[in-house]
């Protein structure tokens, strides 16, 4: 009888390897690509359009606002730049004592961006790295084309003082695209709203109240979001009944504003109307003044003119011809489908117009943050127009992380 005995096979051990990769880790570098990426001609053209753009702005600032910085000339290149800057000079010399957020006006952003750089060169760099840095951030959205949002904010007349002067539109521009970029973001952070929340209150603590009005009529399921067209009544509504209630109080701080209209007419007679919960009647021509601004009394230019001469540079040329984009872009939005309400940011920019017209003065620039809006839609596709789709969706609600180089 035979037995088989089954022995276990052993393996001897092997000797640890190692393995040392020869390729070279991939390294990006900001700005490299604007030099090294393979483009087509016509995005050359645009980029170096660009750099002969941004070479006209800093010759602005070396012919109207470094002379006006060193007491040598008191051209007005840049809106509030002056104001900013005594602010900044008045914190240094009194330690700090004043208060920089008030009812009547919010100086916090330019001032502390003064108070770090101290000099125009160095808030100029600071404001072009703003923008490159939100121009990146917007280009994360899907469907937005780079090279025409960057031409679309070219254009506008109030992006050149922004980029080399101390104000307030720079951080409007750069919170405006950062706060698209979270709109259109599949998992919204916590983070992120913070963070446009902190950058609105540098530029304006109203950017601040829009931003949590617009959240909180844009809640899911909620009779705002599915009827934006109620929403907007309720905000009409709201802003009619809050106004004629404060306008009846004392000390209410809407003195410091009506003090702007005191050489108006038309505009005096329609803040009446405003303070005898009349608002939805003065709507539509406060937004028409507030898009228009003096285009619609050209007289005005040619009194400032006999009065201050080439003086003021941006009441003169600035304002006027941001008016004119800015309205050439909303037909052009219009005329693409751009302004559905039942869109976000077109709701956006809708309610946008509704609180601005509240103001008891007239004040065209405060709309950049609108173009902006208006340029980020103008330069992204939708979804089913990328697909070659005949209707243009609602909204979209894709989105992807925010890039954290820079790349043009």
């Amino acid at each position: 009888m035979k037995f088989t005995l089954a022995i276990p096979t052993l393996q001897a051990p092997q000797a640890p390897s190692f393995y040392i990769s020869t390729q070279a880790p991939k390294v990006r570098i900001p700005f490299l690509s604007l030099l090294l990426q393979p483009r087509s001609l016509h995005k050359w053209l645009l980029i170096w359009l660009f750099c002969l753009y941004l070479a006209f702005c800093w010759g602005c600032y070396f012919y109207w606002e470094q002379p006006r910085l060193n007491k040598d000339s008191w051209v007005r290149f840049g809106a509030d730049s002056p104001t900013y800057w005594d602010a900044v000079k008045y914190r240094s010399d009194h330690a700090n004592t004043d208060n920089l957020v008030s009812f009547s006006g919010n100086l916090l952003g330019p001032v502390l961006i003064g108070t770090i750089f101290r000099t125009g060169i160095g808030v100029a760099f600071f404001n072009i790295f703003l923008f490159f840095l939100a121009v990146d951030i917007a280009s994360s959205i899907p469907g937005v084309d780079r090279y025409r949002l960057v031409f679309l904010l070219a254009i506008c007349s109030e992006t050149a003082p922004a980029l080399v002067t101390l104000n307030k539109e720079i951080l409007v521009l750069f919170s405006t695209l950062l706060f698209a970029k979270y709109i259109y973001s599949e998992r919204r952070s916590w983070s992120m709203l913070g963070i446009v929340l902190l950058v609105s209150l540098f530029a304006r603590w109203e950017q601040v109240a829009l931003v949590l009005l617009f959240l909180y009529l844009r809640r899911k399921g909620s009779i705002y979001e599915r009827n934006p067209k109620f929403a907007i009544g309720f905000v009409i509504g709201v802003l009619t009944v809050l106004y004629a209630l404060i306008a009846r109080l004392p000390g209410t701080g809407l003195a410091a504003f009506t003090q702007y209209t005191a050489k108006g007419n038309t505009i005096l007679k329609l803040v009446k109307i405003q303070a005898n919960f009349g608002f939805p009647l003065v709507l539509v021509p406060k937004i028409i003044m507030n898009l228009f601004g003096e285009l619609l009394r050209p007289l005005t230019f040619v009194r400032e003119y006999s009065l201050l001469g080439w003086g003021d540079i941006h009441s003169i040329f600035i304002i006027p011809l941001f008016s004119i984009s800015l309205c050439t872009l909303l037909v052009v939005a219009y005329r693409r489908g751009k302004l559905d309400p039942h869109r976000p940011i077109a709701f956006l920019i809708i309610i946008y117009a509704i609180t601005t017209a509240i103001t008891p003065f007239v004040q065209p620039r405060y709309n950049y943050f609108a173009y902006v809006l208006l340029a980020l839609e103008v330069a992204r596709k939708d979804p089913d127009e990328e697909n070659g789709g005949g209707t243009r969706s609602v909204e979209s609600a894709s989105g992807i992380a925010v890039s954290t180089g820079l790349r043009f």
